[in-house]
């Protein structure tokens, strides 16, 4: 079922640019919630006095989920925009191509 799932993202992806830009705003949000939560669970740990390396490493865990989350959410969101501006120049051409061929 996940499978199915991830096939769907894809193909929706692959399809509608704006999905595409949508899908990376999500991610970058949703990495960023990912993060929000590992911080708060380093502060909670660190409050009630838990080793250090637990709390130094839910913070680096947390910076990484941001980091990933901004790389993989502007990347397709670039990716998108190209993708977009690829889809509208092929059918400026193509327009110009029916055009010529009517007259």
């Amino acid at each position: 079922m996940n499978i199915v799932i991830k096939l769907i993202l894809v193909a929706l992806a692959s399809v509608f640019p704006k999905f595409k830009m949508g899908y990376g705003v999500f991610l970058i949000i949703l990495m960023s919630f990912v993060s929000l939560f590992c911080f708060f669970a380093a502060y909670a740990d660190y409050t009630f006095g838990e080793p250090a390396w637990i709390v130094r490493n839910e913070i680096l865990l947390g910076i990484g989920a941001s980091v990933i989350g901004w790389v993989l959410g502007t990347a397709l969101m670039r990716q998108a925009a190209r993708h977009e501006a690829m889809m509208e120049a092929n059918l400026d051409e193509y327009e110009r191509k029916r055009d010529t061929k009517k007259h």
